[in-house]
């Protein structure tokens, strides 16, 4: 393998080329729209700067080069290949310290976040022009005036459950840190179990020191996965989410109440 190599302590690998050069390119497409031949001064491009989605008559067709959209594309491309190599990255230096591929499928997840919003839902929906706007605040602009377009995304059930995934997993992983910092103040006797104790005089049970990071794990991957379907399913099957509702007062138990 030519790439079987390391730059001081970094492992490039075939992977880590890969994403190197969708980074350097990705990189040139995305700065030079937005920040070099952005509206206003640099400072202010780096974060007012945006590139947009090819227009809606574009459809799923490829722009070429001039025309509305191409940078977006092309920066969604280069983009894609950074993010993929180095998932695969991760998987390749797993492989050969003979560990799991726990690290390469939590990025993966969110990896697919990326893949959800800007290729899965645009081609369900038969349009580039459903993908985000790249930039720091006009993406932001984007994600706020994306749920007013389906209504309430308070009623979207699958954003109540990334969001239940998002702070479970914060809480998790607090409580377990919090109790390795206070268990590492301790000097008694029962050396590496005092965790366990702890937990079991204060909720009866432990999960172990291994159950703790699953647990994190799963909810953190979750609440991601649930985001993702999230996103796809507005516009896709479901127009308005307070609607999405009305089935609920139709189920045959309500009858004649």
């Amino acid at each position: 393998d030519p790439f079987d190599f390391w730059v001081g302590p970094f492992y490039v690998g075939f992977w880590g080329f890969i994403s190197v050069l969708g980074i350097i390119f990705g990189s040139y497409f995305y700065l030079n729209a937005t920040v070099v031949n952005g509206p206003f001064s640099l400072p202010q491009n780096f974060f007012a700067g945006r590139v947009d989605p090819p227009p809606a008559e574009i459809g799923l067709a490829l722009v070429s080069p001039g025309q509305p959209g191409f940078v977006w594309q092309m920066t969604v491309l280069f983009a894609t290949l950074a993010f993929f190599g180095w998932m695969m990255r991760q998987v390749d230096i797993s492989m050969k310290l003979n560990m799991g591929y726990h690290i390469a499928v939590a990025y993966g997840v969110v990896f697919s976040a990326w893949v959800t919003l800007q290729i899965i839902r645009p081609i369900a929906l038969g349009m580039w022009h459903e993908g985000f706007v790249l930039g720091v605040m006009p993406h932001l602009d984007w994600v706020s005036n994306f749920g007013y377009r389906y209504n309430n995304f308070f009623y979207n059930p699958f954003h109540a459950i990334g969001i239940t995934g998002l702070f479970g997993s914060t809480w998790l992983l607090a409580a377990h840190g919090s109790l390795i910092l206070s268990a590492a103040q301790y000097r008694g006797p029962e050396g590496g179990d005092i965790e366990n104790i702890f937990f079991r005089d204060t909720i009866v049970y432990s999960v172990g020191e291994s159950g703790i990071h699953r647990l994190g794990f799963i909810f953190a991957c979750g609440g991601v996965l649930s985001a993702n379907l999230c996103i796809l399913f507005s516009g896709w099957p479901v127009q308005d989410w307070v609607s999405f509702w009305n089935f609920w007062n139709v189920l045959p138990w309500w009858s004649g109440v």
